[in-house]
């Protein structure tokens, strides 16, 4: 098992956005996490790599705890999370890698320099080390001729490509992709699902929020469907596509197809 979270809460002024939340990965799964906007999946996300830091609970990465608390009730000094200190949070959650909506890449550095920043920074790999598997990784999502562009004179898909292989550029255990395609047209999509399911071919371990239920119903060994912070249902996609149990899930399928 990759990733283990307990009891997970996270609450915003006035929201519980998690609500006790049990979620694990194995290794060399694919996840796909489904549900209407607000329901807490790009929370949960967040929290796997501490861009969100919880309420309370507990979450292991690749064996290593770095938050822990006792579950229940508002946040109170008795059920705060106690995360480990920054330098060894930072260590962990350089087992992630993290694709956005809106791909995050920096304008001022070319496609290789984006890919090669974290490797370089973080991880204190040589300049020849970073820029060959920089390669690589531009070859793998199809853009090793894009190498010296900056990311203004590409397109959406290819931004989000290059944002994928700088993710994978820093060997992450578990890579997290929260809603990848939903800020591109329809027609480049497509380029960005073939590298994902190329990367899940692979087993690479990945977590996917997504809108796309072609991909969740061909690509994911799992599917969880989430409403107002909690996990409503989990199963194959077969059986949360073919037989769902819930009525919520029942509906919000319907709507898909309405």
């Amino acid at each position: 098992m990759i990733l283990e979270m307990k009891d997970i809460i996270k609450e915003f002024p006035n929201i519980r956005a998690l609500d006790d939340i049990d979620f694990s990965v194995d290794e060399g799964e694919t996840v796909a996490i489904i549900g209407p906007s607000g329901s807490g999946k790009s929370t949960l996300l967040r929290c796997i790599n501490c861009l969100t830091r919880v309420t309370s609970g507990k979450i292991t990465l690749d064996g290593k705890t770095f938050v822990d608390a006792k579950p229940g009730g508002p946040l109170n000094k008795n059920h705060e999370a106690k995360y480990l200190p920054d330098k060894e949070l930072l260590e962990i959650c350089c087992e992630t890698g993290m694709v956005f909506q809106h791909f995050n890449l920096f304008p001022h550095m070319t496609c290789l320099g984006n890919i090669c920043y974290a490797p370089e920074k973080v991880k204190g790999r040589s300049k020849q080390e970073a820029e060959k598997r920089g390669m690589e990784l531009l070859d793998l999502v199809g853009l090793a001729d894009k190498r010296d562009e900056y990311p203004g004179r590409l397109s959406g898909g290819q931004k989000q490509r290059v944002a994928i292989a700088r993710g994978l550029a820093m060997d992450p255990r578990i890579m997290l992709f929260d809603e990848p395609t939903s800020a591109l047209d329809p027609e480049i999509t497509g380029e960005v699902l073939n590298v994902m399911k190329k990367l899940a071919n692979e087993k690479t371990t990945m977590v996917v929020v997504t809108h796309e239920m072609g991909f969740a119903k061909e690509v994911a060994d799992r599917v969880i469907f989430m409403d107002h912070g909690a996990i409503v249902e989990q199963g194959s996609a077969e059986q949360i596509y073919g037989a769902p149990k819930s009525e919520r899930l029942k509906e919000f399928l319907g709507s898909l197809i309405n």
